[in-house]
């Protein structure tokens, strides 16, 4: 047999065994084409959606205890956290704060490319298309297109919407594009 031939195999049953793994965990929605890089961290899956064709980079931590929606296409970079959650603090029963959570859903829109090591704080929305900086730390809303980077992240940019669009129209997807073969 040819190495490329073993090379094909060995590349489904490595992706049957992590698509086993991901569906053990109870998701409240995962999309197909989803790919989650080893190590990962989860808590309150059930509050999870994942869309279709979105790859998540090794060392991500996710706790979804809030709410968290990654829409269809995303690409997230390596060791990139998410909360969707914080300790109360304000007005606590004890200090630093107490055994209260406030809860905030993130909001992550389609096709946006989260860079490594970036921090999503409770109650972000990402707009659609939108270029997170690595290393930045996003809260608030986040405007479709825009680049961002920075601690807090700000706009630093602009994607061209009308060559975006045409793009999106065309189903010219990257993680579907990879995983079909079609690059």
């Amino acid at each position: 047999m040819s190495g490329l031939f073993l090379n094909k195999i060995a590349n489904v049953v490595a992706n049957s065994f992590h698509k086993a793994g991901i569906k053990r965990l109870k998701f409240r929605q995962l999309g197909t084409g989803v790919s989650i890089g080893r190590p990962f961290h989860c808590s309150g899956e059930g509050n999870i959606s994942i869309g279709e064709y979105v790859y998540i980079g090794p060392g991500a931590k996710l706790y979804g205890v809030g709410g968290i929606h990654i829409g269809k296409g995303t690409i997230i970079g390596p060791d990139v956290t998410i909360y969707s959650a914080n300790h109360v603090f304000r007005e606590a029963n004890y200090i630093p704060y107490d055994q209260r959570v406030e809860v905030k859903p993130v909001t992550i829109s389609e096709n946006v490319w989260i860079g490594g090591n970036v921090i999503i704080v409770p109650g972000t929305n990402i707009g659609e298309g939108c270029i997170v900086g690595a290393g930045s730390v996003v809260t608030g809303s986040i405007a479709p297109f825009s680049i961002v980077a920075g601690n807090p992240a700000k706009v630093i940019g602009s994607r061209d919407a009308a060559h975006y669009t045409r793009l999106k129209q065309e189903d010219k997807i990257y993680f579907r594009a990879k995983q079909l073969g079609t690059l």
